[in-house]
């Protein structure tokens, strides 16, 4: 199976043309839309937050146990 990815939306006037060039060739053709949300960049700091997400812990405590080391 091959997959042909269109990246960028285009008017339904060029994708019937497409779809008409396709099956004069006798391909079959089969369409699925994928709805993809915006990239979602993360900091370093935000990718260990699921890291604590089972503890009971918050920024203060993690600061006075490194800051009070003896």
């Amino acid at each position: 199976m091959q997959h042909l990815i269109i990246k960028n939306n285009i008017s339904n006037e060029k994708m019937n043309a497409l779809l008409s060039f396709l099956k004069s060739w006798e391909i079959d053709v089969e369409i699925k839309i994928n709805k993809i949300d915006k990239k979602v960049k993360f900091s370093k700091s935000s990718a260990s937050i699921g890291m604590w997400k089972d503890y009971q812990i918050n920024g203060i405590e993690l600061r006075e146990k490194a800051w009070n080391r003896k």
